[in-house]
Order: structure tokens, then C-alpha cells, then sequence
């Protein structure tokens, strides 16, 4: 079993938002500390460059972390400080908006790697109300219990982010019929209390220690 565990395939959806902008904030950000080591006196260029450092962790953290990720058994969902596994027997909603949306255990997790553009998000949450000057807001029932299971996905004949709902549909439905659990049971909601949530630390520390320290060089080039 553990053999099949550590050769079990993962899944990764490739994210649709913030990758350039991070790219891009990380390269002016290196840009800037050169400038500052070359141009300016040792009190200005070390702070100016534990600043870059520590807005380079920041652009990296809000920007290039988040992904989200599946196995056959669990959704992994990586936000700006976390690290969270979800059974996907125990996912309820799967809904991408300006930001990806899981319900699990009457809870919500919320990534922001995968999302719609403005234009298609209030596109997808208005419908026509028959009358042809005004939409009228709201979703189906349907699209907010999660909808109905696709099990045939087409990744080339869909928008990525419809591909991304229904393919972590498509998953969790698998998942329950392993499991033998009736989707909207009991059995699926107590499962979402199995959701494990681990602080990303590594990335809690450097920044905590790069802002202490561009505290502590201003203070002193002060």
C-alpha cells in the first residue's frame, strides 16, 4: 500500500493567474537591489536591498506559490501561507470565479491561482431574465451544489478554468464510489473534517526574518 501511495500520480492544474505579473515583480525587484549596490552608499544599498529581498518574498508568496493540485484520493491546494489536503470524496462545490472556490465540510477553501477574467466571471453569474436590457444576477441551483458529475471531460473543447470544476468533479466522484459514500450524505460532510491544513512555515520565517531585518538596517542607517 505504501508502495502505491509513493508512486500515486498527481495531478497539477496549470494556474491562470498572477505568473507574469510575478515573474515580472521578481525581475524589478532584482533590478532595484543592483541598482542599489551599485549606485548608492553601503547605509542605503543594505536596507534598499533587504527591502528588494523582502518584496521579492512577498511577490512570491501572493503570486507564484498558489497552485492547486489532485491525486485520486485528495485536492492539494497551496494559498499565500498553507498548505491544504482535502479528501475530494468530501468535496461539495468546485466553482471558479475571480478566485478557484472548494466547499468541504460545510467549509470553504479558496485559491486564487485559477480563476476567470472579470468579463467571463459576471458572464458566467448573470442570466437573462427575458428581458434584453437587463440580466438578472444569480446561479442555478445546480452550478451552486456543485452540478451535475461530467464524467467525459474534454480539456481541448473547454475554457481551462470549466476543464479545472469539472475535472475536480469528476475526481470526487470517483472518490466517493471507492468509498462506497452517497454524494450530499452525512458520510461526505464528516469527511470534510479530515481536511488538514499545515502553515507553510519556510516562507512564515523568511519573511518574518527579512522584515525584522530591514527593520533593524533602516533603524540603524538612521
Amino acid at each position: 500500500m505504501a508502495a502505491d501511495e509513493e508512486t500515486e500520480e498527481i495531478q497539477r492544474f496549470r494556474p491562470t493567474n498572477g505568473r507574469f505579473m510575478g515573474v515580472l515583480g521578481l525581475l524589478l525587484c532584482a533590478f532595484v537591489a543592483v541598482v542599489f549596490i551599485l549606485s548608492e552608499p553601503a547605509h542605503v544599498a543594505v536596507p534598499g536591498v533587504v527591502g528588494c529581498a523582502l518584496a521579492a518574498v512577498f511577490v512570491w508568496v501572493v503570486m507564484l506559490r498558489p497552485g492547486v493540485s489532485a491525486s485520486t484520493t485528495d485536492l492539494y491546494i497551496k494559498t499565500l501561507f498553507s498548505n491544504v489536503s482535502i479528501p475530494l470524496a468530501s468535496v461539495e462545490t468546485v466553482l471558479v470565479r475571480r478566485y478557484l472556490l472548494v466547499r468541504s465540510g460545510g467549509r470553504r477553501y479558496i485559491c486564487p491561482a485559477i480563476s476567470r477574467s472579470l468579463r467571463k466571471t459576471v458572464r458566467n453569474e448573470m442570466k437573462w431574465g427575458g428581458n434584453p436590457q437587463m440580466l438578472t444576477p444569480g446561479l442555478s441551483e445546480e452550478r451552486l451544489s456543485g452540478g451535475t458529475i461530467q464524467t467525459e471531460v474534454d480539456e481541448h473543447g473547454l475554457a481551462y478554468p470549466d476543464f479545472v470544476e469539472q475535472r475536480i468533479a469528476h475526481l470526487a466522484a470517483g472518490d466517493r464510489a471507492r468509498r462506497g459514500i452517497e454524494e450530499r450524505s452525512e458520510e461526505e460532510y464528516e469527511l470534510g473534517s479530515q481536511v488538514v491544513r499545515r502553515p507553510a512555515w519556510l516562507e512564515i520565517a523568511v519573511l518574518t526574518v527579512l522584515a525584522i531585518a530591514f527593520v533593524a538596517t533602516v533603524a540603524l542607517a538612521g
